[in-house]
């Protein structure tokens, strides 16, 4: 199965901007690029998605497979200490009007999207109030976890919408 462009670009915006992402990327003939903070990372986060926008990471057409350290496949999101993240289909505006409209982060949690508009998408951050990267723990949290889904679902919910109705 190859990747497609979506989820290259998602894994991209991912890697950019989550602390700690490792985005490892297969060819069907078996070559592999590492790309993040992987001490065998050949190129860093950003680097990485300067080469998806430009085009010349490998393809996704020729990746067969995409596996990104750090991210829960079942959810897609992210973790690091105090925070989730996800990749939000839609650019900020309509990202942060979602998460508004869904009131699926309410008080002490917040959440702060960030456009990257040449890979199409918004990076999400869900964290509770009050919390420094300095006082965050490792330990899980499910309620975090479970806010950081619910504000995710919601902003695939509107892309759906946004998409059924430009059909």
């Amino acid at each position: 199965m190859t990747v497609t462009e979506p989820q290259l670009r998602s894994a991209a915006a991912l890697v950019a901007v989550v602390p700690g992402i490792v985005c490892r990327l297969t060819t069907a003939g078996g070559a592999c690029m590492i790309a993040g903070s992987a001490d065998d990372a050949e190129v860093c986060g950003t680097t990485f998605r300067e080469m998806v926008i430009r085009g010349d990471a490998s393809a996704a057409s020729a990746t067969e497979r995409l596996d990104l350290d750090g991210v829960a496949p079942a959810t897609g999101l992210a973790a690091t200490p105090g925070a989730r993240y996800f990749v939000s289909p839609l650019p900020s505006r309509q990202t942060t009007d979602a998460l508004r409209e869904c009131d699926a982060v309410t008080a002490p949690y917040f959440a702060m999207a960030r456009a990257d508009a040449e890979l199409g998408v918004s990076v999400v951050r869900v964290s509770r109030a009050g919390t420094s990267l300095d006082r965050a723990t490792n330990e899980s949290d499910p309620d975090l976890d479970e806010v950081a889904l619910a504000a995710f679902s919601s902003c695939l919910v509107a892309h759906l919408i946004a998409t059924t109705d430009a059909v």
